[in-house]
């Protein structure tokens, strides 16, 4: 107790005595743990980061002649060219001469993509034959030939369409005589519209067509064979050949009626078949289509083709080429007539009004 009666506490030092660590040791606030004693010297942290000089600057090498000439198509065709006539002169032992052969033709497919590479498209082509060249004489890989003409057959298709028809005829037929006749349905196909687009041939490209969607139905690709088959239609229509065209229309609506994804464009399939037959000329048989095609599908009955339909050949009878125009406004109103079917369309409506010239 304290002279004017107040309880005196012990100091904290005496109530919390420091550890003989403590004593001797702290902590400053940089990390550096220091001794007591003077005369020692401060021990760095772990914790501190020790930091390293900066790397020297390192030099980029520029690109020697060497390389420059390796991205340079006409130099990689040379060098081709040299390996080829390397490969077939002198004496070759322990099959070397057919590995000369092969780094030959890699070479040729080098130059070919340095030429792509380049936008010419043509030399491309040239050097992508050569290989194949290489491949079929002398490598005996007849395989590997097709799949390097088929490099040339896209390297030429804009700048010569002639050249990639060609090369890909000899792909495809390499392929058939492999029996791999759904990689040539697909380039078959890819041949048929470089003849409809690029060539304007359309017999040639119906050929393609045709021979297409009978291998992938050989091959049991039954949706891509009818989407050919439907593709041989429209271009059958186009060209006249309406009778084609109607037979392969309704081929497809036949095996499209019982298919839960193909049924609901079975009426547009029906609608050109009928418009067909309107463009052939043959009136009776356009009506007796329509009986058909409600037998095939009763849906077809209450659908705006199969009245549209009906309207057509009602104008057609009556001699009407305005009741014609009419209904074709009508109904282009609520669902646009597409591309094909308003050239086939105008058709049947001139020949409505030739046949009014005739009667005046």
């Amino acid at each position: 107790m304290s002279p004017d009666g107040t309880k005196e506490t012990a100091p904290a030092a005496e109530l919390c005595p420091p550890t003989a660590a403590a004593q001797w040791l702290r902590r400053d606030t940089s990390g550096v743990i220091a001794n007591r004693n003077p005369s020692t010297k401060p021990r760095v942290s772990a914790l501190r980061l020790r930091t390293r000089p900066p790397a020297p600057h390192k030099r980029i090498r520029e690109p020697t002649a060497s390389i420059i000439m390796a991205q340079d198509p006409r130099a990689l065709l040379q060098k081709a060219e040299k390996a080829l006539q390397g490969a077939g002169s002198g004496f070759s032992f322990f099959g070397g001469r057919e590995e000369k052969y092969q780094n030959a033709a890699d070479m040729f497919v080098q130059a070919a993509n340095a030429f792509k590479m380049q936008k010419q498209n043509v030399d491309a082509g040239k050097a992508f034959e050569q290989a194949a060249q290489i491949q079929t004489n002398k490598l005996n890989e007849p395989d590997d030939a097709a799949n390097t003409l088929v490099d040339a057959f896209k390297a030429y298709r804009k700048e010569d369409p002639q050249a990639a028809a060609r090369c890909l005829n000899v792909a495809i037929d390499r392929y058939c005589s492999k029996g791999n006749f759904r990689r040539a349905a697909t380039h078959k196909e890819s041949l048929g519209e470089l003849y409809e687009q690029d060539l304007g041939d359309t017999k040639s490209a119906l050929e393609a067509y045709e021979s297409a969607a009978g291998w992938y139905e050989g091959d049991n690709a039954n949706a891509l064979a009818n989407k050919l088959w439907l593709k041989v239609a429209d271009v059958a229509a186009l060209d006249g050949d309406y009778n084609k065209a109607i037979d392969n229309y309704e081929k497809v609506a036949e095996q499209s009626i019982n298919n839960n994804l193909m049924k609901y464009s079975v009426k547009d399939y029906l609608l050109k078949a009928g418009i067909c037959h309107l463009a052939s000329g043959d009136l009776v048989a356009a009506q007796r289509a329509l009986e058909r095609y409600r037998e095939l599908d009763p849906g077809f009955a209450t659908q705006r083709e199969h009245m549209l339909l009906v309207d057509l050949c009602e104008a057609v009878e009556a001699k009407s080429q305005e009741q014609f125009t009419d209904k074709l406004f009508q109904y282009d109103q609520v669902s646009k007539l597409d591309k094909w079917k308003t050239t086939i369309l105008v058709r049947v409506k001139n020949s409505i009004e030739e046949a009014d010239d005739e009667f005046a």
